[in-house]
Order: structure tokens, then C-alpha cells, then sequence
């Protein structure tokens, strides 16, 4: 029988969840009153449609695969080599999965584009707009979240397994096969999943590197839909057809995924050496020479116009200014509920884990948060204006909708961070909370110097994703809302490179900071700094 004093504890947590699903069946029921479910059967017919979507599959599975292909390597390179710049490496591909779209897409602008540095130092042209510059966009992301996610593959091994290969003389390719390959393959289809739905969904990428029509997504055609047309009828039908595409192939890919158990020893994972030779030495240069070419040239790039003296003039813009104010008014709300939701759904994934008839709960709510990724971010934005001004509300209701659906978009990658960490405590310290009587906020007092980093992390993930937002704020964009993201859009679609170019640099200066900040306040001097593939985990 459940104590008063449990069910107090647990009553905030229930009240979010359930929040965040009233919020999203609101958001679906205005859409679907605006809407002639009667006429959906006419899209059937449009060769638009499909084409659309055959776009929209292929170029996901192409930058899903290609991402995976160049993480396994590196992966495996970065567990078997200590070099120097390894934690700044680390620490970079953490920065890279949430820098804003927009200024990656500058930086590979200036890399690969027609003037590029690219076809100035080696005249080598490369076609950026259409589906090689997405690719590269996608891959730029979503490889250091794939590597990342595969680290953590790496966490379940036991010792005992790398220390008997040390003492066999293992080869690097006979530890792959027999070793790592085990683990890796139970940590790939989560991986996927999110990559492609990452990519299947995306918006700010197609919009600005798609070059036309051929190269659209659903993302898009919503965004057209809504912004051009305000055809909320077709916006829902493209909607449910994206949330039943990206559905099934989840269904599919984790029916046939092996199960993924996290390691609940308290005891730190060592490493063992295995047998070194040229050709493994060969492979990991090649793959930390693909990291060097994909990564780290967009990063340079983007601090390029710092010796420009266009810079400086940029800096005394007012219309600068209110930009970052706007973008800190909008992510500093948007990262602390995105926080909270994550807690709340941690705290009954928890409480479901000491249940026996509740065991199957946690997985259950984990995927729950996770759908967010299926449903477009346009479309809760949508319905949400629909109801709120079905209840009289005016449009300065605007600004809570973009702060409500990035909070919500962010909460996947909160989730990750801070469900690996506190599911372990669970597993360590389950019966000498029980044995004591410890409950609720008593828990999480003793738990915060183990969880802090991870709090930190999952903060600065919420805090960087809403920063560089440009969907919600697209369309519900106005005179008075434009965030740094949407004026350095306008900027660049107005020809005024040169000035988007130093606008990029104020706002990637501004998340390095606020990440920063955020790792230091939250998570403490000792981590502030410190990112492990420890601490990004997928479960299922």
C-alpha cells in the first residue's frame, strides 16, 4: 500500500505528465475542428505528395546511415586511443548536436559553398544546395549525437570482457567482432530511430539548403501550408501522414532490436588494452580525419567574421540587441519547463520501477517524451493558437506557444540526459531508501552531488535547442518576437551575408556561454567542463 507521504511526493510529477498530454490533445483537437477529415482522401492523389515523401525517406535513411557509418569508427577509436584534444573533442561534439541550424548552415555555407574555402584553396565546386548540402548538414549534427549514443555502448561492457581479451592478445578487428559488436548493435537501432527522425523532420536545414521544390520535406510542405496558404486542413492531413510514417518505422526497427540493459554496477568500467597494429592505427586516423573535415571546419568558419570590420558596426546595432533579448526571454523559460517535464516524467518512470505490475511503465513513459519527435513542431504551435483564441485569448499568447513547443521539443534530449543517471540510483540505493524510510525531496538532496552533472547537462541541452530555434518562431514570428535565429533568416534572405555572418558569431558566443554557465552553476567546478559518453544514454 502506497504511504500519504509517497503519494504527495508523487502528485507534482503526475500533475506534468499529465499536463503535457492535455496540452497536446488540445492542440490536436482544435487542429482537427478546423479541419475536413472528409476531403483528406484528395492528397492521396497528388504527385507533389509522394514525391514529398519519397524525399523526405530517403534523404533521412541516406543521413541516418552515412552518420552512423562514420560514428562507429570513431567510436571505437575514441575508446582505445588517448590523445591529446580527446576531451576537447568530446566536448565539441556535445556543443555541435545543439548549435543552432542556422549558423551551422552559415558556417557550411562558407566551407563548401560556390565561394567556399573549399573552391578557393582546392577549386573543388561541391553542389550544396539540394541533397548533398543536407546530407552534410545532417551528418555535421547528427554523427557526434551517433557517436555520443554509441559511447554509451561502450559503458555496458564489463571489465572482466576487456581484460580477457588483453590477456588472449586480441586483436583491434577480434575485439570489434567478438566484443564490441555485441554491445554496439543493442545501442544502433535507438540510435537510428532518433537520427532518422531528427532528419525525417527537419525544417531550418531543408528550408535554407533544399534549393526548390524538388528537395522538400513534410516539414516543409506544413510550414507552406500554414505560413503561405493557412490550409489547416492540408496541415493536419501532412501532419498525422509524417506521425504514422515515423511511428512505423520506430514499431518496425524495435521489434527486431535486441534489448538494451544498463550496467548497474557501482563499480567505474575499465578499459583494457588489446593488441595494437598499423592497419587499426591507419583507421582511426581516417576516422578522426573525417571528423576533422566535417566538424571542425563549420566551427572555424563561424568565428571567421570576428576580424571583419563590418563586425564591430554589428555590434552597435539595436536590432541586435533586442534579437538576443528576445532569444533569452523565450529559451530561459523554455529550458526550466522543459527541466521540470523531464523530472516529472523521471520521477513516475521511478516510482513504476519499484512496482512489479508497473515494470513494463518506464519504457513506456521514456517513448512517450520521445514521440514529441514524430509530431511537427508547427503543428502543436498551430493547434495551440487555434484553442487558445477559441477561449478568448489574444495574439500575445503567441510568445507562451513558442516557449511551451520548444520546451516540449527539447524534452527528448532532457530525457536522455537525466534517465540513465537516476535509473541507476534507483538500482544502487532502492532498498536503502526503502530500509529508512528516505522519500521524494530526501532522495534528492542525497542524490544531487551524483546527479548534478547530468542536470546540468540535460539543462544546457533545453537552454541551447530553444536558443536556436527557428520553426515555431518562423511562423509566429512578428514585429516584436524575432529571435536572433529569425533575424539572422531575414539577414541572410535580404543578401546581407556579410552582417548574417557576424550575427552567427554573437549567437554561437552566446550558446558557448550559456552552456558554460549552465554546466558551472548546475552541475558544479568539477564537471563544468567534464563530458563523457557516460552521461548521453537511449533506452528501450
Amino acid at each position: 500500500m502506497l504511504s500519504l507521504r509517497a503519494i504527495k511526493g508523487l502528485l507534482p510529477a503526475l500533475l506534468g505528465v499529465v499536463f503535457f498530454l492535455l496540452m497536446g490533445a488540445a492542440s490536436l483537437a482544435a487542429l482537427l475542428r478546423y479541419s475536413d477529415i472528409s476531403s483528406w482522401s484528395e492528397y492521396l492523389y497528388e504527385p507533389y505528395l509522394w514525391r514529398v515523401v519519397r524525399f523526405s525517406l530517403w534523404q533521412a535513411l541516406l543521413s541516418s546511415g552515412v552518420s552512423l557509418l562514420i560514428a562507429i569508427p570513431v567510436a571505437s577509436c575514441l575508446i582505445h586511443r588517448q590523445f591529446r584534444g580527446r576531451a576537447i573533442l568530446l566536448q565539441l561534439f556535445a556543443v555541435s548536436m545543439v548549435v543552432p541550424t542556422i549558423v551551422a548552415i552559415l558556417g557550411l555555407v562558407v566551407v563548401y559553398g560556390r565561394t567556399g574555402w573549399l573552391s578557393q584553396i582546392f577549386g573543388v565546386q561541391i553542389p550544396l544546395y539540394g541533397l548533398v548540402g543536407i546530407l552534410l548538414a545532417h551528418v555535421f549534427f547528427n554523427m557526434p549525437l551517433a557517436v555520443r549514443l554509441l559511447l554509451q555502448g561502450y559503458d555496458l561492457i564489463p571489465s572482466g570482457q576487456w581484460r580477457q581479451a588483453s590477456q588472449l592478445g586480441f586483436s583491434r578487428w577480434s575485439a570489434f567482432r567478438l566484443i564490441e559488436w555485441h554491445y554496439m548493435k543493442k545501442v544502433l537501432p535507438g540510435a537510428f530511430v532518433l537520427i532518422f527522425m531528427l532528419c525525417f523532420s527537419s525544417f531550418a536545414v531543408v528550408l535554407s539548403l533544399g534549393g526548390g521544390p524538388k528537395s522538400s520535406t513534410l516539414e516543409v510542405a506544413i510550414y507552406q501550408a500554414l505560413r503561405f496558404d493557412f490550409d489547416l486542413n492540408k496541415a493536419s492531413f501532412l501532419s498525422l501522414l509524417q506521425v504514422s510514417i515515423c511511428t512505423l518505422f520506430a514499431v518496425v526497427v524495435y521489434r527486431i532490436a535486441p534489448i538494451n540493459q544498463q550496467d548497474v554496477s557501482v563499480l567505474a568500467v575499465k578499459s583494457y588494452p588489446v593488441k595494437d597494429s598499423f592497419l587499426a592505427k591507419g583507421a582511426d586516423c581516417m576516422a578522426l580525419l573525417c571528423v576533422l573535415i566535417l566538424v571542425i571546419p563549420p566551427f572555424l568558419a563561424i568565428f571567421d567574421p570576428i576580424f571583419s570590420p563590418l563586425f564591430l558596426t554589428t555590434l552597435l546595432s539595436s536590432g541586435l540587441w533586442q534579437a538576443v533579448l528576445v532569444s533569452l526571454k523565450i529559451a530561459l523559460p523554455a529550458a526550466i519547463i522543459s527541466l521540470l517535464l523531464g523530472v516529472c516524467f523521471v520521477v513516475l518512470a521511478r516510482f513504476c520501477m519499484t512496482r512489479q505490475y508497473l515494470s513494463v511503465l518506464p519504457s513506456k513513459l521514456e517513448h512517450l517524451g520521445n514521440m514529441i519527435l514524430m509530431v511537427p513542431g508547427l503543428v502543436i504551435a498551430t493547434g495551440l493558437f487555434l484553442w487558445l483564441r477559441d477561449l478568448g485569448w489574444s495574439f500575445q499568447s503567441s510568445y507562451w506557444i513558442v516557449v511551451w513547443v520548444n520546451a516540449v521539443m527539447a524534452l527528448p534530449f532532457v530525457l536522455r540526459a537525466l534517465m540513465p543517471v537516476l535509473y541507476q540510483q534507483e538500482r544502487r540505493f532502492r532498498n536503502l531508501y526503502l530500509s529508512l524510510g528516505i522519500q521524494s525531496w530526501s532522495r534528492w538532496c542525497l542524490e544531487w552531488p551524483l546527479i548534478r552533472a547530468s542536470v546540468a547537462q540535460a539543462f544546457g541541452y533545453a537552454l541551447l535547442l530553444s536558443l536556436g530555434d527557428m520553426g515555431v518562431i518562423a511562423l509566429f514570428g512578428s514585429q516584436g518576437l524575432v529571435s536572433l535565429p529569425l533575424y539572422l533568416f531575414q539577414l541572410i534572405g535580404s543578401y546581407r551575408l556579410e552582417e548574417g555572418a557576424c550575427v552567427a558569431v554573437v549567437l554561437i558566443s552566446l550558446c558557448l556561454i550559456l552552456f558554460y554557465c549552465s554546466s558551472r552553476l548546475i552541475g558544479g567546478k568539477t564537471v563544468s567542463g567534464k563530458m563523457t559518453g557516460g552521461n548521453f544514454h537511449v533506452n528501450h
